[in-house]
């Protein structure tokens, strides 16, 4: 899918050692306060969809200027949800992460949800889930044993069935991924890279007929339960990046964001001017992409190595957990804690 580079890219950049900061248009939307949301997707412009905890779920259909809210109970419990998939306007796919994992699909935009899976082991956690095209999806959740979690559904997610764990390549100790933004997996095509973290830190790239696996080092940090990849996103076969560091430490000795132009055979470190962690990077162009997280929001320039943090009017950090590029490259939208949604307007 095509997106279209931000008009901002027009501002000069510092080569100072602190960042270079911009003034964008922002929009904040509330929805409700007692909710942290790490699950968001955009449809286009007007439509975008988010899940959060406490099993509750929300789209706008006129970007933002009215919401609707609802919320889920399974057996007199919220579901914690971390990971949604919009297939179409009405067509919607939310997941929680532990057990009993439940996930749930409307084909009405919400008015009745179906549970088409569930996961009862006490020791299931998913992460992500993703969509490569309006049938074919994948959840990924934590190993158990030393094998992935990996499931995946042929039919709109109607059905899901578990990748055998014979074709998967073996989990380490500590290793397993982040559910900061459900974009611990990425899809381009028939490629698939999923991105782990924690002990052990690397990229998989697994081909979606299960027949190819490769693995990946980008050279992110290693050896703390908190640290390592936490989102990656894949531009086209070859331009990819990963984000991430150290949840509980940010400092300059760590270096949190790598990208690839060979389809992650090999790697480069990002160098930012600032200590910073990165929640969830998504791609604008094959040239630049975006990261947000609890240290703000930042756009990285493939082309001219150079990195701009982004500020609202009143100059303060757009600081969230998830954020998503709609189609027309128009609005990046961000969500995150105490139920907080933003827009940035990228064209006048």
């Amino acid at each position: 899918m095509h997106r279209f580079s931000i008009l901002i890219f027009l501002f000069i950049f510092s080569t100072s050692l602190h960042a270079q900061e911009k003034s964008v248009d922002v929009k904040y939307f509330s929805t409700l306060p007692n909710i942290s949301i790490r699950a968001l997707e955009v449809l286009n412009d007007s439509t975008v969809w988010f899940a959060a905890n406490k099993g509750v779920w929300g789209y706008t259909e006129n970007a933002g200027k009215s919401w609707h809210i609802d919320s889920i109970q399974y057996d007199g419990k919220a579901p914690q949800f971390r990971s949604i998939a919009v297939l179409n306007e009405n067509t919607i796919l939310l997941l929680s992460i532990e057990s009993p994992a439940l996930l749930y699909k409307t084909i009405d935009m919400g008015k009745n949800w179906k549970l088409v899976y569930t996961d009862t082991n006490k020791d299931i956690f998913f992460d992500c889930m993703k969509f490569v095209d309006a049938k074919h999806g994948y959840a990924i959740g934590d190993p158990i044993d030393g094998c992935m979690q990996l499931i995946e559904t042929n039919d709109a997610g109607n059905t899901w069935n578990r990748v055998a764990c014979t074709t998967l390549p073996a989990i380490e100790n500590g290793e397993a991924f982040f559910a900061s933004s459900n974009t611990s997996i990425a899809l381009y095509g028939k490629k698939m890279w999923i991105a782990t973290g924690g002990l052990k830190s690397r990229v998989i790239y697994q081909s979606q007929n299960n027949k190819s696996v490769q693995i990946q080092n980008p050279g992110i940090l290693q050896g703390e339960k908190m640290g390592g990849i936490f989102s990656i996103d894949f531009y086209n076969n070859n331009i990819g990046a990963v984000v991430g560091g150290n949840y509980d430490k940010v400092d300059t000795s760590i270096e949190s964001i790598f990208y690839t132009k060979d389809g992650g055979k090999s790697w480069t470190a990002f160098k930012t001017p600032i200590p910073y962690f990165g929640s969830c990077v998504q791609f604008m162009s094959e040239n630049d992409f975006y990261v947000t997280s609890n240290s703000g929001t930042m756009m990285f320039d493939l082309k001219s190595k150079k990195s701009l943090e982004l500020l609202d009017a009143n100059q303060q950090k757009l600081k969230f957990n998830t954020l998503h590029i709609s189609p027309s490259g128009k609005t990046i939208w961000l969500a995150g804690s105490a139920g907080r949604i933003a827009k940035i307007s990228t064209h006048e």
